[in-house]
């Protein structure tokens, strides 16, 4: 083999791989725009049920409404859903309870 032949063979295989790069980018960034949409959907749903059906899986209804409000049109709302369970049963933890 050549040098030419090598170097030629050096610069089809930096294409290719720039090429499968910006393929598995574009993958990513479509992926990533349906999951937030179909999480959008399923927020949605969450917004449709009772107060006391969100209760049962340890949501509020202001959780739903912050994570909704703070996310914007192609972010994950359900981002923003563990961390206020997490922060509410923290905060239930440490504080007694009234009776």
């Amino acid at each position: 083999m050549s040098t030419t032949e090598r170097m030629t063979a050096r610069a089809l295989s930096a294409a290719r791989t720039t090429e499968t790069r910006l393929v598995a980018e574009v993958t990513a960034f479509v992926k990533s725009v349906l999951r937030a949409l179909r999480n959008r959907k399923a927020m949605n749903a969450l917004n449709d049920l009772e107060d006391y059906q969100l209760q049962d899986i340890g949501l509020t209804r202001r959780d739903v409404d912050v994570a909704v409000n703070r996310s914007g049109l192609m972010d994950d709302p359900f981002k923003l859903l563990p961390r206020q369970a997490r922060l509410r049963g923290s905060r239930s933890a440490v504080l007694p309870r009234r009776s």
